[in-house]
């Protein structure tokens, strides 16, 4: 009986070393893999990445481009080698990088293509770091300090608000010269950025055209420049309540813009005050013009007359949405950015609008007159 019960604790015991010694080597096994994983040196730099200043884009493509048909490489970037040579040392206090011993910082020159072609066209950033040669993660933070910088560059020269009656006044006077609509200060109208909806966002930039946007309030002159925007606005905001609550509302009805006091308009003796065109969407009150409803141009020509006149004013901020889509298809699809990044490369696509609309040699070629509506 004891023989027995000596056996079976004997067998017992081997059974649990024979345990231990299949975990040991089970834990030995795992230790020695995970090791191994992590002594592995990751690559430094992808071989194709390291070839960039031999085959990327920028240095081939780009400088063929330059030097043999500026008409190609303007109608990649959007502007012309001159431009973008001026544009490149202006935001180079703020973009270049310091080299280091391991490698060479990518010049202002390259950055500034990326971002330019990635504005121009809306491919992704996957597709540009294998056209370039360039890191994904990199592509990314170019893109969004090369925006920030191209800001922060043209906003006071190119993106500047009026602040005084001589300039409000120079606006008005372009109005009714071109378009012969006098005393307006400009043409306003909406537009929704499309998004991807952010993280934990829930409905708050959907609206009812099922999708996730951001609005685009803006004022635009008489040459289809921007000379206010509010971005940022979600979607679910129609264009009147993004202008209720804007900042400019609050500052024309305090009269604190520096407008100019109301005047006559030609042949008249009676005074009529500056305004701002809008549409339907808009409310009309003393410092917006919006049409007669059609239910109220039954038999009233001078009515109809006048719609046709404030359409001629209030088609400026049309044609530059229409352009800005055109020459920015970005803007044609929802931008990979979270809203902050995306309310920055809508504000540089509107500085360089206007820098290129500025630019009386290159007007024609960023705006043919067959792409903006004209009257009949």
């Amino acid at each position: 009986m004891n023989n027995n019960r000596d056996l079976i604790v004997l067998q017992h015991v081997r059974r649990r070393s024979r345990m231990r010694r299949a975990l040991s080597i089970f834990c030995f096994v795992i230790i020695h893999e995970l090791i191994r994983r992590f002594s592995e040196r990751r690559v430094w730099m992808h071989h194709y990445i390291a070839r960039r200043n031999l085959l990327g884009c920028h240095n081939n493509l780009f400088m063929e481009l330059r030097n043999e048909n500026p008409e190609k490489y303007r109608r990649c970037l959007r502007m012309s080698p001159e431009m973008f040579s001026w544009l490149a040392e202006k935001i180079r206090p703020l973009v270049q990088r310091q080299d280091t011993h391991l490698r060479r910082s990518i010049p202002v020159e390259e950055r500034l293509s990326i971002t330019l072609r990635h504005l121009a066209t809306g491919e992704t950033q996957e597709s540009l770091s294998y056209q370039f040669r360039v890191g994904q993660s990199t592509i990314s933070g170019i893109i969004k300090t090369v925006c920030h910088a191209l800001y922060l560059t043209l906003k006071d020269t190119y993106l500047k608000f009026p602040s005084s009656e001589e300039e409000w006044s120079a606006i008005a006077t372009e109005f009714g010269t071109r378009w012969n609509f006098y005393n307006c200060i400009g043409a306003m109208d909406g537009k929704h950025i499309l998004i991807e909806p952010p993280i934990q966002s829930g409905s708050m930039y959907y609206n009812y055209k099922e999708h996730f946007r951001k609005v685009l309030l803006a004022i635009v002159d008489a040459g289809l420049r921007f000379i206010y925007v509010d971005v940022g606005t979600n979607g679910r905001v129609r264009d009147k309540g993004v202008w209720n609550k804007c900042s400019l509302k609050e500052c024309l009805d305090q009269n604190t813009l520096k407008v100019p006091p109301p005047c006559p308009l030609p042949g008249t003796d009676k005074e009529f005050p500056f305004v701002i065109v809008g549409d339907e969407g808009f409310m009309l009150c003393s410092c917006v013009l919006i049409p007669y409803p059609k239910a109220q141009l039954r038999g009233r020509r001078d009515r109809a007359i006048f719609n046709y006149r404030l359409s001629r004013a209030r088609r400026c901020s049309e044609n530059a949405f229409c352009l800005i889509v055109n020459r920015f298809q970005i803007l044609r699809s929802a931008m990979r950015y979270d809203p902050d990044d995306a309310r920055t490369v809508t504000l540089c696509i509107l500085a360089l609008h206007n820098l290129r609309r500025t630019d009386a040699l290159g007007r024609t070629l960023y705006s043919p007159p067959e792409m903006l509506d004209r009257e009949d």
